[in-house]
């Protein structure tokens, strides 16, 4: 069976071996992280790469599973379909690549070991016959897909390659490095073809050819996007400002006439990529960072994945999701329109607060589900609140917000009573005695404010390479522990801000949640690699002690 562009399409019988016990249920449910995600060339299919080491094949018009393809034995991190759908190439942080037949879910030959460390991108060149695949290892190489045999190796980058990609005639490569630079090869010797392209002032993450091959879009942790000429290696637009994280993904529209790009801020932006102005945005619907993006090939849709697991299709025109259909609840503890962020029960637990990403904060009658106090007002409109804090007493709440300020709040009133102050912050924490709030920053650094003035009694505090998810204080007060996006656990001296050990280290993802045990002698850290650690405090040793979630 064939699409109206001639690419195959699974068939009923096809499936059977690789068919998903999930493929009656909701549209796009039931993932784990998602690290890429593609677009079939006829349109018709959808491919992520997931955490779980799968790579997952949709119905583009229903958001159905049709296959789960396993093989990979880690994370499957980059995907690339052949330009006529029949085959795609999956890149994993096993170090290998496999193709695969997308009409029967088998791999196609046995997989190979492309890189040293794991495989951050894979390309098919235009035409199909070779592959390209960059690694961690700083290396790049191309591949004859009929043999396997290494074709080219490109060993000058000075850090990690993250992304490689063709241009549309297939005669250069262009490569996104951590080093901050922008590279573009000949594809066919592997020889630099200008210096390179230098702007950015963090790790490149991603790359994308317009339509015609004369510009390159570049995003990268610096928050910002470049396009640049790929003749002469002149930047022409940019930096293209207004993510607040890392901009992780990036793609031209068919036509070319437009640039949208995927950040871990958890949102998309839409781009004029001829005069760099801002058409739509920030688009919200991912609650984790957005790690890929695809446009149909009738540049109609495009679809999102997110490390939080979701999947949204996308509807090119209105801006809105088409799959999977968004409902807000009505009823007890309803009406927020956008996920909860972060939920919070004061002392006297007959109200709960709720914070989300619809810009409101809200405190409800625990009994009966309905709003206790008018919603608290005062953040911008425009920004979701991240995390809410009750102090000891129940009778202050501190919140901190999208808009980059911290407020404290009068629960009984809800009237603000402290703030605003200047902060971009993901996480905050009251201290046991109610005097000092903590609060961890998306710019890696950690601030401890004075709960009625907010004026700065610590910090920043800097050991952190990334964002700081979580904090919290030791039950008596005298530490503070952090979790990052950085993978690590920093323990705090809370009244002089002295680093008591050297970062915790262990998690193979970044710190989602941290907790002290009652006496203070132990952490334990929650991770999105799935696993509990527990820690000694005051050595910092790892107990012997870990959880994995199965799913």
């Amino acid at each position: 069976m064939e699409s109206p562009s001639g690419s195959p399409t699974p068939s009923s019988a096809d499936l059977s071996t690789h068919r998903s016990k999930e493929s009656n249920g909701e549209p796009f449910e039931g993932q784990t992280a998602i690290y890429a995600i593609s677009y079939s060339p006829s349109g018709k299919l959808i491919a992520t790469a997931t955490a779980d080491a799968s790579i997952k094949i949709w119905d583009s018009e229903s958001g159905r599973m049709l296959l789960d393809l396993r093989g990979h034995t880690d994370y499957v991190s980059a995907l690339s379909f052949l330009h006529n759908g029949t085959q795609l190439a999956s890149g994993s942080v096993d170090n290998t690549i496999r193709i695969w037949n997308i009409s029967s879910g088998e791999t196609i030959g046995e997989p190979w070991e492309a890189h040293a460390h794991y495989v951050s991108s894979v390309a098919y060149s235009p035409e199909g016959k070779i592959i390209a695949t960059a690694g961690m290892d700083g290396v790049i190489r191309t591949w004859d897909v009929a043999t396997r045999v290494k074709i080219v190796e490109i060993t000058d980058h000075s850090a990690a390659v993250r992304c490689v990609r063709f241009s549309p005639d297939g005669s250069q490569l262009a490569s996104a490095c951590y080093d901050g630079n922008v590279r573009i090869y000949d594809a066919r010797t592997g020889a630099l073809v200008l210096e390179p392209l230098e702007g950015h002032t963090e790790a490149v993450t991603a790359l994308a050819y317009c339509p015609d091959g004369t510009r390159i879009a570049s995003c990268s942790g610096d928050c910002t996007i470049r396009i640049w000429d790929s003749v002469t290696g002149n930047m022409v637009l940019g930096p293209l400002e207004g993510h607040a994280d890392w901009v992780a993904c990036i793609e031209y529209s068919p036509d070319g006439k437009t640039l949208l790009s995927g950040s871990h801020d958890t949102t998309m932006r839409l781009w004029d990529s001829s005069t760099g102005k801002l058409i739509a945005g920030p688009l919200r619907r991912h609650y984790g960072a957005v790690r890929g993006l695809s446009h149909s090939p009738d540049g109609s849709r495009f679809v999102s994945g997110a490390e939080d697991g979701t999947i949204r299709l996308w509807d090119v025109s209105t801006r809105e999701v088409i799959l999977p259909v968004v409902v807000t609840v009505t009823g007890p503890f309803g009406g927020h329109t956008n996920f909860i962020s972060a939920v919070a029960y004061p002392p006297d637990g007959r109200h709960v607060v709720s914070a989300s990403h619809d810009k409101s904060i809200r405190i409800w009658d625990v009994r009966t589900g309905t709003l206790k106090l008018r919603t608290m007002t005062g953040h911008d409109s425009t920004s979701k609140v991240y995390a809410v804090a009750f102090s000891p007493d129940g009778r202050k709440l501190a919140s901190c917000s999208e808009d980059t300020t911290l407020r404290v709040w009068d629960v009984r009133t809800a009237e603000m009573i402290a703030g605003p102050f200047k902060t971009q912050s993901y996480c905050l924490v009251f201290s046991p005695d109610g005097r000092t709030i903590a609060s961890g920053s998306s710019n890696s650094s950690l601030v401890v404010l004075d709960v009625e003035t907010v004026g700065v009694i610590l910090g920043p505090l800097k050991r952190h390479s990334s964002s700081i998810r979580c904090v919290v204080y030791s039950p008596d007060g005298s530490m503070i522990c952090t979790g990052s996006n950085d993978r690590t656990i920093c323990l705090w001296n809370a009244a002089t801000g002295d680093l008591l050990l050297d970062p915790l280290r262990g998690h193979k993802h970044r710190i989602s949640s941290v907790a002290f045990s009652p006496d203070g002698r132990y952490v334990l850290s929650g991770s999105r690699d799935n696993t509990l650690k527990l820690w000694s405090s005051a050595s910092g040793e790892l107990v012997n002690f870990s959880v994995r979630r199965y799913t």
